[in-house]
């Protein structure tokens, strides 16, 4: 099977995701066997259930189809950018801004920033599966 291919693909977020094809079937309230033929490349969903498998693994339709890489990797890597920011920030005592050093106050207020950055990026990249 290509690794490329919408069986795989399905099947990578199915296990990221923690599910078994059983759970996964439920869910979409679908047969277990037939989310196993889409693992295999046997069979193909229908728009509807095309949709309700990208929700339901947080992904976009054309991740699956393998017209573009997966936004939720993208977002995963921005998220922990961020994070390891923030606690270089809070670790590190010596922190300046035009050669005056940064106050705890301050420190707080971009962390606080950062935080909300990233709850936007979250929040952008959510909207757009939404629409998937």
């Amino acid at each position: 099977m290509d690794n490329n291919s919408f069986g795989s693909k399905l099947k990578e977020l199915r296990l990221k995701s923690g599910l078994t094809q059983a759970q996964l079937a439920d869910r979409l309230d679908i047969s277990a066997s037939t989310i196993g033929m889409y693992e295999q490349d046997r069979r193909e969903p229908d728009n509807d259930t095309l949709t309700m498998l990208c929700k339901e693994l947080n992904t976009s339709v054309d991740y699956l189809l393998g017209i573009k890489e997966n936004i939720r990797q993208s977002n995963e890597e921005i998220s922990s950018i961020i994070s390891n920011y923030i606690d270089f920030i809070k670790n590190n005592n010596n922190l300046r801004f035009n050669g005056i050093p940064i106050s705890e106050k301050d420190k707080e207020e971009i962390i606080s920033a950062l935080r909300v950055a990233s709850a936007l990026s979250e929040s952008s990249f959510n909207d757009e599966n939404k629409n998937s």
